[in-house]
């Protein structure tokens, strides 16, 4: 016997199962893709575009492709999102039809609000990865929009740029979630802890919004 093996191991104690909120993203669900290619912020030495958006009955998942020009150090974190000197970094922002906004960015939390069928909007970082010049930003947005436009809205004075736009289309969002495939019934989806697998920009911390 080794020095180690003669140290019990601890007893584990088993976590209760946790129900998934309406408004959080399922992984029990495969979900339905609709062309995205949208250009947010376009200037000689950045852009942010919104890839394709994978829609689920409940939301849909969107990835942010951030890149820059220029040597590293022009820019003071590879996260664009992180902490920083607020007004100055890139900020994110979204409207469906209806008037319901979400934002998020560069030295400003993410504004949270508990999704109702007709209330505020859930935008949920999920986490991203990559360097000075190129970053990936993946998003959580509950519920599902209206129909009509998605407007999409960057603002990044450090590069230059103080509010450009660009749209997806919500009644083809709203369409494409109704093709996501439910793998199994969900009390039977485990509690993944969404989150520890990939690296989450400390500018994500959440803060409730009673507005």
């Amino acid at each position: 016997m080794t020095f180690f093996q003669e140290f019990p191991e601890p007893p584990q104690p088993e976590a209760p199962p946790r129900r998934r909120e309406p408004w959080e993203q399922p992984d029990h669900v495969l979900p339905a893709s609709v062309p995205g290619d949208a250009v947010v912020i376009r200037t000689p030495d950045a852009a942010v575009w919104a890839g394709a958006v994978q829609a689920y009955p409940n939301g849909f998942a969107l990835t942010l492709r951030v890149v820059r020009r220029g040597p590293g150090g022009a820019y003071r974190d590879p996260d664009p999102f992180a902490p920083g000197d607020a007004g100055t970094g890139l900020r994110f922002g979204l409207e469906f039809a209806d008037g319901r906004r979400a934002a998020m960015g560069h030295g400003m939390p993410v504004r949270l609000q508990q999704p109702r069928d007709d209330g505020p909007l859930w935008l949920q970082p999920n986490g991203g990865g990559g360097n000075h010049q190129s970053w990936d930003q993946n998003l959580w947005i509950a519920p599902l929009p209206p129909d009509g436009p998605v407007l999409l809205v960057g603002s990044w004075p450090e590069a230059g740029v103080d509010e450009q736009r660009a749209e997806l289309d919500g009644t083809a969002i709203r369409a494409a979630a109704v093709r996501a495939v439910e793998l199994w019934p969900e009390e039977e989806a485990p509690d993944a802890g969404r989150g520890v697998s990939f690296r989450v920009s400390t500018a994500h911390a959440a803060d409730a919004d009673a507005d």
